[in-house]
């Protein structure tokens, strides 16, 4: 009993969230900016804000969300054992991706000046508060068990984490196909992700590594279209 209401909280957590962002972005669509990429810095103090807002609702504390300086140790180890390796697959894996797949990615051959400032600084920041800060950490007070390290509150997160991605396609920033082709690839990363959240139990080295995957991908992306 106490698992499904946890999930149906969390359901009612991101239900919440899409109707305030949708609201809020369109006020910003029709009076501020029609970049998507500025629309997403702007909205990224607003993710932060509600996940801090909804995380003392639920009795979530600031050092529980992980903003905190953490286990250091198992936060650098987690960059470098399970990052560094991602961030060289990313580069090789992007540089890859032909010209006419990158088509596919709308959001890759956008023009913006704020398409930097948001993959490499703002995405991770955002998305990590969010899905680890407040929702893994929620899952993990409700829902206990692992399957060997990893917590179940990760895999769910990672789950999660992954459909969510689904309003990309909504945003017409990448088709259908492309998002059941990341799928796999988003949660395993997120499973990543999560378990140095949960190693260190600070937002700063998850923060790090998705800021890199994500900025090297999309950097090795843009490069391509440019070639």
């Amino acid at each position: 009993m106490k698992i499904f209401i946890t999930l149906i909280n969390v359901f009612i957590i991101i239900v919440l969230y899409f109707i305030l962002i949708k609201k809020i972005t369109k006020k910003i669509y029709r009076k501020i900016s029609y970049d998507i990429f500025k629309i997403q810095t702007i909205l990224s103090p607003i993710t932060i804000l509600y996940s801090i807002v909804l995380a003392s609702f639920l009795k979530i504390n600031i050092k529980e969300m992980g903003f905190q300086i953490g286990d250091y140790k198992n936060g650098l180890i987690s960059i470098f054992a399970f990052g560094l390796p991602i961030f060289i697959l990313a580069h090789l894996f992007a540089k890859m991706v032909k010209k006419e797949e990158i088509s596919e990615l709308r959001y890759v051959k956008f023009k913006s000046k704020w398409q930097l400032i948001y993959v490499w600084i703002f995405v991770g920041l955002t998305e990590e508060t969010f899905f680890r800060g407040l929702i893994q950490t929620y899952i993990a007070k409700n829902i206990t068990g692992s399957i060997f390290t990893i917590s179940f509150s990760i895999i769910l997160t990672s789950f999660i984490f992954s459909v969510f991605h689904i309003l990309n396609v909504k945003n017409k920033g990448e088709t259908l196909k492309v998002f059941i082709q990341l799928f796999p690839t988003r949660f395993v990363v997120s499973v990543i992700l999560g378990y140095s959240f949960q190693i260190s139990h600070s937002l700063i080295y998850p923060i790090i590594i998705h800021n890199l995957i994500d900025g090297i991908t999309f950097t090795t992306l843009k490069n391509n279209i440019d070639i």
